[in-house]
């Protein structure tokens, strides 16, 4: 294959456009990397520049969709009921307060992140918080939840 070789371009594109895919993890790019296999494969046959354009066209018209189309089945996209935590996500669900590393402090994990938990309490009265017990969130004060024991009502 000579190196100036229109369809040695395309595949190298096709390539660079696979790393990012590797780095990135969207299904998008390696649509377009695709693509871009498809378009070296016309190059090699021979197809001219602007048949390779269009089998590049019609090749990103068919596989970026499809890539979407994965990425909302994958349940990457939007979720029913989601918000982040700051806006009200995760309002009223219960949690198992665990311990955070490094100062021991109870915390509960939403959407793989850990949240410092406080009472709701505003005067301290009840029971300080312990990693194991049960609290369901009433709000986010900054990145603070604020929570009160599983059993209290609202």
């Amino acid at each position: 294959m000579d190196f100036l070789s229109p369809a040695l371009w395309w595949l190298l594109a096709g390539l660079a456009a696979l790393l990012v895919e590797l780095l990135t993890g969207s299904y998008v790019l390696l649509a377009l990397a695709a693509a871009l296999a498809l378009t070296a494969l016309a190059a090699w046959l021979g197809a001219t520049f602007t048949l390779q354009l269009i089998v590049l066209a019609l090749a990103c018209a068919v596989l970026v969709p499809l890539a979407i189309r994965q990425l909302r089945r994958r349940g990457r996209g939007a979720k029913k009921g989601f918000g982040v935590a700051g806006s009200g996500g995760g309002r009223g669900q219960r949690f198992v307060l665990v311990s955070r590393d490094f100062d021991d402090a109870p915390c509960i994990k939403l959407d793989g992140d850990l949240y410092r938990a406080s009472l709701a309490d505003e005067a301290g009265r009840g029971p300080a918080l312990r990693p194991g017990d049960e609290v369901t969130l009433v709000r986010f004060e900054g990145t603070q939840a604020v929570v009160r024991p599983a059993g209290e009502g609202s």
